[in-house]
């Protein structure tokens, strides 16, 4: 039983990410190396935030935002935050 009640569109996601759910902590071995949970989630947000900065910078919209790089932070801060709540394991 999936822990959110969301479409199915996140099925697949949430399937690939069952992997956290094996050992019981949040953190993926790759290579002998422990990557926390924290550090994929932010990743995530990371290029979430880059590719709705893509749109807005090729559609003008830009031009509209006072401050571009805290504008852009505050995107990160965002989508890390929603990625997380979404898909912590």
């Amino acid at each position: 039983m999936r822990p959110f009640a969301i479409s199915g569109i996140f099925d697949p996601v949430y399937d690939l990410l069952k992997v956290f759910r094996i050992e019981g902590r949040p953190e993926y071995r790759l290579l002998g190396l422990f990557v926390p949970w924290i550090f994929i989630v932010s990743l995530i947000g990371f290029l979430a935030a880059w590719i709705v900065m893509v749109i807005i910078e090729h559609t003008g919209l830009s031009r509209q935002i006072w401050h571009l790089p805290l504008f852009f932070l505050a995107l990160v801060v965002l989508f890390t935050c929603m990625f997380g709540y979404l898909l912590f394991p």
